[in-house]
This record gives C-alpha cells, sequence and structure tokens, in this order.
C-alpha cells in the first residue's frame, strides 16, 4: 500500500474507532460523575499513575519494538520471523506482567499509605492488579497487527474493550443498588478488568485466525491440503527425539527476539517508568497542597476528580486524530528516514504541524467560548467548566507535542524528549509546591501551561534543527488563529444578542454551529497562501 494512502486510511479507521470509543467513554464519566461522585473518581485517579507505572514496567515499549520488527520481518516476507518475535513480546510482557501483580498485590497497603497518603486506594490498586497480564497481551498483538498494516484488529479491540467495560459498570452498579450497597470506585476497575479481558480475547482469536488462515494459504498454494500436512507432521511431533532437538533450538530463537525487542523497548519503557513515578508523585502531592490551601480531605478530592476526570477528559476528546496520527507516523518517519527520503519526511512533518495546529486552534475558540456551557450541561458541574474554559489554552500546545513527539521517537530522539518531560514536570513541581497553597487549582493549571509550552517550544526547535520542519512559523499561528478569533467574535456576538431569547441549548448549538461554520470558511480563505511557504504535503 502506498505510503500516503496508508497514513490516510489508518488514521481516518483509528479515529473513526477512537471517536466512537471517547463517545461512549464520555458518556460513561458523565454516568459516573452522577452515581458514584467527584470524590471516589478522584481516588481513582490517585491510584492510576501507579497502574501506569506498573504496566510501564511490564511492557513499556514492547509494543512499539514489535511494529517495528515485524515490519521488517513483512517487508522480507518472513511470516516465520514475525511469528517468533510476537512470542518473544507475549513472553516477556505476559511474564513480568505475572511478577508484577504478585508484588502490586500484596504492596498495595504500602504504596497506598505511603506514596498516595490515602489508604482507601488499597483495594483499587489489588482490583488493578489483576488487568495487567490481559492488557499485556492485547497491547503485544495489537503490535504485532500494526507491523503488518492490519488497523482493523487494534481499531476493534479498542471498541471492545470499551463496550465490556461500561456493559460490566452498567451491571455491577444495577446490582448494587437492588442489594442497597453504596456503588464506589470498586466499579470502575471491575470494568477495566472486564474490558482488558474481553480485549485480550479478541485479540488472541484474531492471532489464530490470521495463523490459520496463512497455514492454509500457504498450503493450497503447494497444492496441499491443511489436513494433509498435519497427518505428516504428527508421527514427527510425536517422536521424542525430534521435542528434544527441537526445544533447544526453540530456546535459542526466543532469546535472540527477546534481546531485539529489548533494544528498543527499553528506552521507551525507562522514558514512561519515569514519568510515570513523576505523575504519581504529582498525583499525591496536588491533594496535599489543596488541603493546604484551606480545602478538606474530601474537597480536596473532589476538586482533583473534577478535573482529572470530568474537564481533561472533555479537553483531551481531539486526541482521538492526533493520537490515531502519532500511532502511524513512527514507523511511517522510520522508513522514511532509513529510504533517505527527505522531501518525503518534511513533507510529512509539515503537514503533521499544520493539522495540529488547526485542531488545536479550534478547540482552542470553541472550549473559550462554550467551556462553562459544557461543564454544566453535561458534567452538571459548573465548576467542570470553568476548568474546561482555562485548559482551553494548554489545548494547542497539548496537540501538536502530542503528534510531533511521535516524529522524534521515528528519528531515534526519545532521550531529548525524556528530558524535556523531566524540565516540563519540574516546572509543574515547583508551580504545585510554590502556587497551589496560594492559589489553589489555577496554581496547577498554570503549572500544565508552562509545562506544555516548554515541550512544544523544544520540539519545534528540534524540528527546525534537523531541517525537516520548513513551514514559516510565525505566519502559521496566525493564519490558523485567524480563523478561531473571527468564528469566536461572532458567536459571541450571537450569544450576547440572542443568549437571553432562546432557550438555553438552542443558543447552544446555534452559536456552535456559527462558530464551526466561519471557522472552516475562512479556513480554506487563508491556507491556500501557506503553499508560497513550501508547506505543501506529501
Amino acid at each position: 500500500m502506498n505510503q500516503k494512502h496508508y497514513l490516510i486510511k489508518g488514521t481516518l479507521l483509528l479515529t473513526v474507532m477512537g471517536l466512537l470509543a471517547r463517545f461512549a467513554g464520555f458518556f460513561y464519566k458523565i454516568f459516573l460523575s452522577r452515581t458514584i461522585g467527584a470524590a471516589q473518581i478522584g481516588l481513582y485517579q490517585l491510584a492510576i499513575p501507579v497502574y501506569s507505572f506498573c504496566t510501564a514496567l511490564c511492557g513499556g515499549g514492547v509494543q512499539s519494538a514489535l511494529s517495528k520488527f515485524v515490519a521488517e520481518y513483512r517487508a522480507r516476507e518472513d511470516l516465520k520471523g514475525a511469528r517468533k518475535i510476537l512470542i518473544a513480546g507475549l513472553f516477556l510482557s505476559v511474564s513480568s506482567s505475572l511478577l508484577i501483580f504478585a508484588v502490586l498485590y500484596f504492596c498495595a497497603p504500602l504504596v497506598a499509605g505511603t506514596f498516595l497518603h490515602e489508604d482507601s486506594c488499597t483495594i483499587l490498586l489489588k482490583l488493578m492488579a489483576f488487568s495487567l497480564p490481559f492488557q499485556m497481551v492485547s497491547s503485544c498483538i495489537c503490535g504485532y497487527f500494526m507491523g503488518i498494516k492490519r488497523i482493523v484488529p487494534p481499531a476493534l479491540a479498542q471498541i471492545l474493550e470499551q463496550l465490556a467495560r461500561i456493559a460490566t459498570v452498567l451491571l455491577l452498579y444495577t446490582l448494587s443498588i437492588k442489594n442497597g450497597t453504596e456503588p464506589g470506585a470498586a466499579l470502575m476497575i471491575f470494568g477495566q478488568i472486564a474490558g482488558e479481558a474481553v480485549s485480550a480475547a479478541y485479540c488472541a482469536g484474531c492471532i489464530c485466525l490470521s495463523g490459520r488462515r496463512d497455514f492454509r494459504k500457504k498450503h493450497c498454494h503447494q497444492n496441499e491440503s491443511p489436513q494433509k500436512e498435519f497427518h505428516r507432521l504428527l508421527p514427527v511431533l510425536k517422536r521424542f527425539q525430534h521435542i528434544t532437538k527441537w526445544l533447544p533450538d526453540a530456546r535459542r530463537s526466543l532469546l535472540f527476539s527477546a534481546r531485539r525487542i529489548l533494544t528498543v523497548s527499553a528506552p521507551l519503557g525507562l522514558n514512561r517508568m519515569l514519568l510515570c513515578v513523576l505523575q504519581a508523585i504529582e498525583a499525591a502531592l496536588l491533594p496535599l497542597m489543596l488541603r493546604r490551601a484551606g480545602m478538606t480531605s474530601i474537597e480536596a478530592l473532589s476538586v482533583y476528580g473534577t478535573l482529572t476526570g470530568m474537564s481533561l477528559p472533555m479537553i483531551l476528546f481531539p486526541t482521538a486524530v492526533t493520537s490515531a496520527l502519532g500511532m502511524l507516523l513512527l514507523p511511517a518517519v522510520s522508513e522514511a528516514q532509513a529510504l533517505h527520503k527527505d522531501t518525503q519526511l518534511a513533507g510529512t512533518v509539515n503537514a503533521t504541524f499544520l493539522g495540529s495546529l488547526l485542531i488545536g486552534s479550534f478547540c482552542l475558540g470553541a472550549f473559550l467560548l462554550f467551556g462553562e456551557a459544557l461543564g454544566t450541561t453535561v458534567f452538571h458541574s459548573r465548576l467542570a467548566g470553568i476548568y474546561i474554559r482555562r485548559l482551553a489554552f494548554i489545548c494547542p500546545f497539548f496537540y501538536i507535542s502530542g503528534t510531533l513527539m511521535s516524529v522524534l521517537h521515528g528519528l531515534g530522539k526519545s532521550s531529548r524528549i525524556l528530558v524535556w518531560n523531566l524540565l516540563g514536570f519540574l516546572l509543574r513541581f515547583l508551580c504545585i509546591i510554590g502556587l497551589v497553597p496560594a492559589e489553589g487549582m489555577n496554581g496547577y493549571l498554570c503549572g500544565m501551561l508552562l509545562d506544555e509550552l516548554l515541550l512544544t517550544v523544544c520540539i519545534l526547535f528540534s524540528l527546525r534543527q534537523y531541517g525537516i520542519l520548513t513551514m514559516a512559523i510565525p505566519d502559521t499561528l496566525i493564519r490558523t488563529l485567524l480563523p478561531a478569533l473571527l468564528g469566536s467574535g461572532a458567536a459571541l456576538l450571537f450569544l450576547l444578542f440572542w443568549g437571553q431569547k432562546i432557550p438555553a441549548p438552542a443558543c447552544l448549538l446555534a452559536g456552535g454551529g456559527i462558530y464551526c461554520m466561519l471557522f472552516f470558511l475562512c479556513t480554506i480563505v487563508t491556507l491556500p497562501y501557506s503553499h508560497r511557504y513550501g508547506e505543501r504535503s506529501i
């Protein structure tokens, strides 16, 4: 398949499936916010960084490594080698997940009390441990399918996981209400376990069917039926001497494949583990600083749960597009670099930057205008709406850094990203310590903005340094922000004159329609001029 068509079709498919999953998760968050409450969501979010660290320790970077090596074997039409590397990845991830499962389960009280300063998270950490092996299985198999350019199984696995999660939570919530028990954050963990188990079962079924199809295709091409081949091999497999001869070869092949995987996955895993540790420190420190700002323990958890469980999911909703593109960019950039296709590489980076900037500017204007109304209407929480509006300024930086980071990973510059992430966290940490006790959550939002700004500037500077980002950045910023400004101005005038005369939902829909229409019309007018600066994409 042509690289351009693969990127377009793959991004479109992953985006559609991601949007469906996010829509389902969006209403799932609404349901949780109205049933178990913000404090219980805060407890769950408090335990998530610990679980993320465990997943990074088990299989951080293995999925990316599998995609890379499987793609190489596919190019050489070596199906056997691709299967060996998959088995090695599964062995590494699943065996380490079982070990981490035991450690997390028995050390959960120590982690909850010492690091999270919240004993209520003990049971949540113990339950989370059960989903680790399932997640490792599904992530490895999805990496294999991405390597052979089969996007459908990973996309469907994402949908099935979300549906199983939501169905399990709804069922358990109904049962708890009938039994007269109070639903809590444990419902979310049970849903997570069910979702990961269903995703792993689906991926395992896909890989078995894929192997059976490849087996049949191979032997039908040789005019020999699979049944005859199986019966021919059966006596051989029953012989002990053949088995004893096969086992050492298989062991050596497995160790060789495992070492290859570790050369790629170890740096990425270290990056993710360090970030998870820093995020866990942040998750434990922020409620503590909020208490120093004058909040009670319940109020601090509620505010933290409102930000991380309601406002941030709304802000991250458009990342269905950017994350899908980022997943496909890493192998595309690596291939272009290996083949010395500098023009194609520059075109890919320029198009990615322009698209991410457009999404960011659109969301900036939309969340500034309608953020508070969305929080009040969707979550029945004015505080969530306030945070959505304030987080709008982070959108352009967040979406740009999220996609262009994959370009640097493809170029083999993961160590730089680790350093920038550490510096960004240091800024956020200083804001938590210095600003949150005096300014409350606004101090933390300031730290988030500085973090994303630093990361985006560093990424753009590096891409400029390598000569693969050739766009005129100031001019592009103006041309992409202008549609958002014009659309926001027109929608704001409409709200000022008609906001009190028509019902709130109709006013919100009409204002959103005006904003979207003017934004896209202005984008069509302004973007053609960007071709003067050599910004034509692949």
